[in-house]
């Protein structure tokens, strides 16, 4: 036993015996992991598979290493190692070398590890303590109340566009954009649009639609099925639906139907899928919790390139694709989303402690009157239902302010590129 682990942990450190992999850090991302350097608590990475969980890992690991080489990554993707404790992995690897800090990877795959990191914690057996894991409900039914207020969480997500260009060796100083930049942004924004987020996928130049259907197949059969009592057919069918249905509205109910199985089935699915944080829900907007829940909610893929990979419709449909792109940023930005629906709908409306602070619309273009008339109408009745004096619509490329009085009131409504909206935080 002791010797398979020691030689998994030297081929996963193999820094130890010389320099660090320079081409294992990657890009840098805007997350500023290395001021959580700074505290003693456990550091948990969470997010979805292939979103750069490990390289952000490696990059906290590089930093430390030029100061201090008492350090250990475990990767729970290793299937020696799976076979083992964390318990057991620590203490073999102690009796070859002390540990200042421990990284461990994939944690969803180790059976027991929140007790003997709370343990080590409260004894200070290592200066720092980080964790990456795929998958919520294996981690954070772990760990919520076993390392409460022992533990920051710090969620990663595909790239945000800043991200991308980034990853495209292409830089913004300052906005707004001369023509010539404005040009290249759109070039870049479309391919974004087109396939998504996931840095490998943006960092190769062919066959990046099938590696977002490789990436699709293992979240269901990888992080799924390979771990829960599901029919593999079902949930696969059900994802694929949840894609092309992606940005509508939805129940329950009617999933249930449309795939012949009991309602209980479709909402223990979709939480497997939301656990590995392939879709996600959004509740309707009301003040009343019960109301929230039981009302038809909206389903948002992770990233808009996996979504159209598998959803030829979805991928015809680019006014969609930019709505699921902005939840994502909304998402990114640590924001509490809901949608409003009344006698029109709005597409987002963004609660700030206790009030509704502000409503965003999303459209591909405004120029047809008949969309433009519907999404105003939107977003009108949810500055009046929430007592907002301005809206934003985003559009592909669209800009300009509009000015309406209702009932001697005057609302303004900003019209901004989605593209500028994704960058005005970084500006």
């Amino acid at each position: 036993m002791k010797a398979e682990i020691i030689q998994s942990l030297m081929d996963w450190n193999s820094w130890q015996q010389g320099d660090f992999p320079i081409e294992l850090l990657g890009f840098s991302r805007d997350y500023h992991l290395l001021d959580y350097l700074q505290v003693p608590e456990i550091k948990i990475i969470e997010g979805a598979r292939r979103v750069g969980k490990s390289t952000l890992l490696y990059q906290v690991i590089h930093t430390v290493f030029k100061t201090n080489k008492k350090l250990l990554y475990i990767n729970f993707e290793d299937e020696a190692l799976k076979k083992y404790s964390l318990t057991d992995i620590v203490y073999t690897y102690l009796e070859h070398a002390e540990i200042d800090y421990l990284f461990v990877d994939e944690i969803q795959n180790c059976a027991e590890w929140v007790s003997f990191t709370r343990k080590a914690y409260d004894r200070q057996e290592f200066k720092q303590i980080w964790i990456s894991g795929s998958n919520s409900s294996l981690i954070k039914q772990e760990y919520a109340s076993l390392l409460t207020g022992r533990n920051l969480a710090i969620h990663i997500y595909p790239l945000s566009f800043h991200e991308f260009l980034h990853f495209k060796d292409y830089s913004i100083s300052k906005l707004p954009l001369s023509k010539n930049q404005r040009v290249a942004i759109l070039k870049l924004f479309a391919e974004y649009l087109e396939y998504g987020a996931f840095p490998a996928v943006v960092n190769r130049s062919i066959l990046k639609k099938e590696l977002l259907l490789a990436y699709f197949n293992d979240f269901i059969y990888k992080d799924i099925v390979s771990r829960y009592n599901v029919d593999p057919e079902k949930i696969k069918e059900l994802a694929i639906y949840l894609a092309t249905q992606t940005t509508k509205q939805f129940s329950y109910r009617n999933i249930a139907k449309m795939l012949n199985c009991h309602i209980n089935t479709v909402t223990d699915y979709l939480s497997y899928l939301q656990s590995v944080f392939l879709f996600d829900e959004i509740y309707k907007f009301d003040y009343s919790l019960k109301n929230q829940i039981v009302n038809d909610k909206k389903i948002y893929c992770i990233d808009s390139g996996i979504a159209a990979a598998v959803s030829f419709r979805f991928s015809e449909e680019k006014g969609r694709t930019l709505e699921n792109i902005v939840y994502c940023e909304l998402r990114r930005r640590q924001l509490q989303i809901f949608f409003h629906k009344q006698k029109y709908e709005c597409d987002f409306i963004i609660k700030t402690e206790l009030k509704i602070s502000s409503a965003i619309q999303v459209t591909f273009s405004l120029e047809d009157a008949e969309t433009k008339a519907r999404e105003i109408k939107g977003l009108l009745e949810a500055l009046e239902t929430y007592e907002l004096t301005t809206g934003t619509i985003l559009t592909y490329d669209e800009e300009y302010t509009e000015k309406i009085i209702i009932n001697a009131i005057e609302r303004t409504i900003f019209v901004v590129p989605v593209w500028k909206y994704l960058l005005q935080s970084y500006s």
